[in-house]
């Protein structure tokens, strides 16, 4: 808990573009936090859907950023310029928090900690819930264990960022973001870094709520599903591996060199590898990536041994089974509303024996 004797001030930084149909609940949800020092920042990124006049209503209760378009990265950076809270939330404007979201997030930050983590409801566009909590933290998620999983392989258990609540002093020394190299998704290079800055605490109570409506940059439907959408996070991981490994030998801190893949990369690699044109896919092929995986899985398993033997067996399947079946299979395991009791039952058994 943090025993700190004053109240820390908190900023909520509410990022929108075009989501004028979900901004009064995230505004609100922001407002209404069970907490007694609050900073409410709206960042608006050029819309052109009645957003400004939605902010507006709001009058001196928030403090408003209205730019033109630039981008998620280059809102986030706005949004900050202005913050003045020693611990940081950003809020993606078709999410909502719980009214004791800061109460409990700010209780658990501790002097020098990079971040609290937690969990988030999936709700659809109307706020129904869909029963989807995440992400899963394994039993006993330390500090210790995020910094060793992140060490091996750049990686550990994240929420999107809505689930994260930041310190000042984390962000301070990594802010503002290149939204060159870092040109999308700033709360995944915040979340890779943060171990590197300080401890990472996990909390596993659901605290705000992640919606998917069709237009998630991190969500997909099964209808939406590609092979691009396999590749352009491919991309972005390498950048994200970059930015990590940088960050890593700035602050002194050892790390495997090269870092094994996370089990993301994998899966994306091998769908690539499978649906993509033969121009377009990775090196290394099926086999390289079975490679890869029987690393990771000895030398990692951050799922327990039991989780982690049926995602290197979900693997095989994406790389050898019949190309109609995987197929199927990868759009249903994959869409964020409505998912099969199938896969709804095989998530639950595997998570049974994670640690």
């Amino acid at each position: 808990m943090n025993d700190m004797t004053t109240i820390l001030r908190a900023t909520i930084i509410v990022i929108n573009h075009n989501y004028g149909e979900f901004l009064r609940t995230a505004i609100d949800s922001a407002l209404n936090q069970e907490y007694p020092a609050v900073e409410v920042v709206v960042v608006d990124d050029g819309s052109t859907d009645g957003s400004h006049a939605i902010i507006a209503e709001y009058g001196d209760r928030i403090r408003t950023v209205l730019k033109e378009k630039g981008g998620h990265v280059e809102a986030v950076n706005a949004g900050y310029a202005v913050a003045t809270g020693d611990a940081v939330l950003f809020l993606d404007a078709d999410d909502c928090l719980l009214p004791t979201c800061l109460r409990e997030a700010t209780a658990a930050l501790q002097p020098g900690d990079a971040k609290v983590q937690f969990r988030l409801s999936t709700i659809d566009r109307c706020g129904a819930d869909q029963a989807m909590v995440f992400p899963h933290f394994p039993a006993r998620f330390t500090p210790a264990d995020v910094l060793h999983d992140s060490s091996r392989s750049g990686w550990y258990p994240w929420t999107v960022s809505t689930g994260n609540l930041f310190s000042r002093t984390f962000l301070d020394q990594v802010m503002p973001i290149d939204s060159k190299s870092i040109y999308r998704s700033p709360d995944g290079y915040l979340c890779k870094v943060a171990p590197l800055y300080g401890a990472v605490r996990s909390i596993r109570q659901v605290l705000g709520c992640y919606r998917v409506h069709g237009k998630n940059a991190w969500a997909s439907s099964g209808t939406s599903w590609t092979a691009d959408v396999a590749l352009r996070w491919l991309d972005f991981d390498r950048a994200l591996e970059h930015a990590f490994i940088t960050a890593a030998d700035k602050r002194g801190v050892a790390i495997r060199k090269p870092l094994l893949r996370s089990f993301q990369s994998l899966e994306y690699r091998m769908q690539a590898l499978r649906f993509a044109p033969p121009e377009r896919r990775p090196e290394g092929g099926r086999i390289g990536v079975m490679r890869d995986t029987a690393q990771w899985l000895i030398e990692l398993h951050p799922f327990g041994w039991p989780g982690s033997i049926a995602r290197a067996g979900w693997l095989v399947f994406i790389g050898f089974a019949p190309k109609s079946v995987v197929e199927r299979q990868v759009r249903k395991a994959r869409t964020q509303t409505q998912r099969s009791r199938f896969w709804q039952a095989a998530l639950q058994l595997t998570r049974r024996f994670e640690t």
